[in-house]
């Protein structure tokens, strides 16, 4: 398990992909270590978002300010970082 990493995730509830991750963060019991930036509630993060990557395709987790796509490819970081 690696610590000290900074982790945001940027997503919203309607979207089944955010969905998958945000599920993962529960059974993991990691989301007090995971930035959670609903990109529906704020346009801040939003804005963030595109300015990180260009669209605002969620889920994304930067991990250390380098963007990670694709629920599956999230998930298995995720488990692989904090499942001994």
């Amino acid at each position: 398990m690696r610590v000290n990493m900074q982790l945001e995730l940027f997503f919203y509830n309607e979207c089944g992909f955010s969905q998958q991750v945000l599920n993962t963060i529960r059974n993991l019991k990691i989301g007090d270590q995971i930035v959670m930036k609903n990109i529906r509630e704020n346009a801040d993060y939003q804005k963030e978002l595109v300015d990180l990557c260009g669209d605002a395709q969620v889920p994304t987790l930067k991990s250390d300010g380098v963007p990670m796509r694709e629920a599956e490819a999230i998930n298995r970081f995720l488990v692989d970082q904090f499942v001994d």
